[in-house]
């Protein structure tokens, strides 16, 4: 299936155009400031949760991933599993988070330390991405 509609981003990036394209059953554009391009993106992802609520999580190792760079970042304890949250800003999505079992947290803990260890670059933080 082919894409209904295009989204384009103003001159100016203060806005955003939802075109509805042939074959989409809708003429026209809806023009969207960041705060309801970012609604949407927000609605959008809870449907899509619930679309796939009963699938089991698909595998992850291999697929392609577009890391980010520069955000801002917390950790913190979470209540429900007594494990951690992991929480930062995509610039994407808005704020994402994801919470971690104690077991979970462990391993991420000793992954991190492995990674550590194979760090060969300068330590100078301004050459490395945040």
């Amino acid at each position: 299936m082919s894409a209904r509609m295009q989204v384009g981003l103003s001159d100016d990036r203060r806005t955003a155009t939802l075109t509805f394209l042939d074959g989409s059953g809708l003429d026209g554009t809806i023009a969207l400031s960041l705060d309801q391009m970012t609604q949407l993106i927000a609605s959008l992802g809870v449907v899509r949760a619930a679309m796939v609520e009963h699938d089991p999580p698909p595998p992850i190792e291999g697929v392609p991933v577009t890391p980010v760079f520069r955000t801002n970042w917390a950790v913190q304890p979470e209540a429900l599993t007594e494990g951690s949250l992991i929480a930062f800003q995509h610039p994407a999505y808005g704020p994402v988070g994801l919470a971690l079992c104690p077991a979970d947290a462990r391993r991420v803990v000793q992954a991190l330390t492995r990674h550590q260890g194979m760090v060969h670059s300068r330590r100078d933080p301004a050459s490395k991405p945040n």
